[in-house]
């Protein structure tokens, strides 16, 4: 099958947070568990900088716009150095393809008249670049974002929303796009019932202050940051291309296309982003996960806020991989999740150094005691039906998004290991005749732990593997059951954590 994957683009009117960080780290863990599986897919992620946000950042930074998107959009490319990512492709909001391509969705919807112009009032939170109801306010501030709205009224670009009311309703009914969890597609269709309104996707050039891609044919007005940003799923494909292979293969092409996004955007991927899509004559996304926040003491982290923690210091100070196996294992894929140094720390103890690292020692000095080695074929039909049972049930976790879950069963099956090791009692067994099976069992365990660990901790699920004497982690068991493996002890795997 063929994926295409994207995260969200984050605005870059500040460094990278460690709640970006969460959301890149299980697309990424999504894409290399897909990638294990033998799939095609197409990794995408990229910055937003066209944002209002953006430019006051800037000035309150006393730079230009541009000098600092351009920084803060290289300290977001520089996390896939640090923190292992795999994606295929880097979207920035002020490239030429993003420019083009914003132009052409404009310029093919308009031909549908489903863009108007009109004069419009409204509450504005600049926190999350849209127009609130004074209704949803909470003690007058955003619910979202804790900022008080500003009373806007200009002559804006609005596009007709409540012409997509029947289609975007009969999208949901029948599940032509999956929302996970499900509560979130419920939260969804309460908001479509209430009737779908008409939402502005320009802004005057005065309160853009001169930033962003001019409106077609009316260079008095900036394209809606999340009109512009939106498209950037598409843009990334070379949209303005007319006949794109990559929007052919990848767009049109693809089996599923699921967007990685957290909860307060939900909205815009699930309604306004389909609706824009029917209006252009696109297909839509198959899948849209949402995830939950990643909170510091119950709050929300948030450049706005500044409850924040910067993911290049704490990289600094633990192994990038514990770090993404942490957000992964301990924070629940779809609600909010509390990070705490100390809880990072005894996962590490916990999962890693005393579970899966303790076991590979464990078994690596035993099976020193075979020089002539093992060979894989000779597992025992029981324990690999008990092995493969858990990495079933490990792949079906990952398949719906349960990151945390998935994991659990890679810790079962090296809980597993660990009571064969105390029921065989194999450093009482004098044989190598009779040992060479136990550790024979014992290594393909250990194996498929690799293969489970891979998504999360790349680097280490291959340093694990070649432990064991396995090249690469890709290899098919058919391939590995012609291997003959000789065990050698090594330096811990996880070693004690230094902090």
């Amino acid at each position: 099958m063929r994926y295409y994957i994207t995260t969200a683009i984050p605005y870059v009117n500040a460094h990278p947070h460690l709640g970006f960080v969460l959301e890149i780290v299980q697309t990424d863990a999504y894409a290399r568990f897909l990638r294990l599986q033998g799939e095609e897919v197409r990794f995408l992620t990229g910055t937003d900088e066209n944002s209002l946000k953006n430019v006051l950042s800037a000035q309150k930074a006393k730079i230009s716009v541009k000098e600092w998107v351009n920084q803060n959009s290289q300290a977001f490319y520089k996390l896939k150095d640090v923190f292992h990512l795999s994606y295929d492709d880097f979207i920035r909001t002020t490239e030429p393809r993003h420019f083009l391509g914003v132009n052409k969705l404009w310029k093919v919807i308009n031909e549908k008249n489903d863009i108007y112009k009109k004069k419009y009032k409204g509450l504005y939170c600049v926190g999350s670049e849209s127009f609130v109801k004074p209704e949803d306010l909470v003690a007058g501030l955003c619910p979202e974002h804790k900022e008080k709205p500003e009373v806007i009224e200009e002559e804006n670009y609005f596009f007709a929303l409540s012409h997509y009311q029947k289609q975007i309703e009969n999208v949901f009914k029948s599940d032509k796009i999956n929302i996970y969890p499900a509560r979130r597609k419920n939260e969804l269709m309460t908001f479509i019932k209430e009737g779908l309104e008409d939402f502005s996707i320009s802004r005057s050039q005065k309160r853009a202050k001169g930033w962003g891609i001019p409106v077609p044919n009316d260079s008095s007005q900036v394209v809606y940051v999340w009109f512009d940003a939106l498209a950037n799923y598409i843009t990334a494909l070379d949209y303005a291309r007319d006949n794109s292979f990559l929007m052919k293969t990848w767009w049109e092409g693809s089996d599923k296309i699921i967007h990685f996004v957290g909860k307060g955007i939900t909205r815009f991927h699930a309604i306004y982003w389909p609706a824009i899509l029917l209006a252009a004559k696109l297909r839509l996304p198959t899948d849209i996960f949402v995830h939950g926040y990643l909170t510091i003491n119950g709050q929300k982290i948030s450049k706005s806020s500044g409850i924040v923690i910067d993911p290049f210091q704490l990289a600094k100070k633990y192994d990038p991989e514990l770090i993404r196996y942490f957000l992964l294992r301990e924070i629940s894929s779809t609600e909010d999740g509390d990070f705490s140094e100390e809880r990072l720390a005894l996962r590490y103890q916990s999962d890693l150094s005393r579970g899966i690292g303790n076991l590979l020692s464990r078994v690596l000095s035993l099976g020193e005691r075979l020089p002539k080695g093992i060979i894989m074929s000779q597992v025992s039909d029981s324990w690999r039906q008990s092995v493969l049972s858990l990495f079933n049930s490990y792949q079906a976790e990952m398949f719906h998004f349960q990151f945390a879950s998935a994991l659990a069963k890679m810790n079962e099956l090296a809980s597993l290991a660990d009571r064969y090791i105390s029921q065989k009692q194999p450093w009482k067994i004098e044989q190598e005749s009779d040992l060479s099976p136990v550790i024979t069992n014992l290594v393909y365990a250990l194996y498929y732990i690799g293969l489970m660990l891979k998504p999360a901790m790349p680097n280490k699920a291959d340093e694990l593997l070649l432990a064991l004497g396995i090249k690469t982690s890709d290899k098919t068991e058919k391939e590995i059951n012609k291997q003959k493996i000789v065990l050698h002890k090594r330096s811990p795997l996880f070693p004690p954590l230094n902090t």
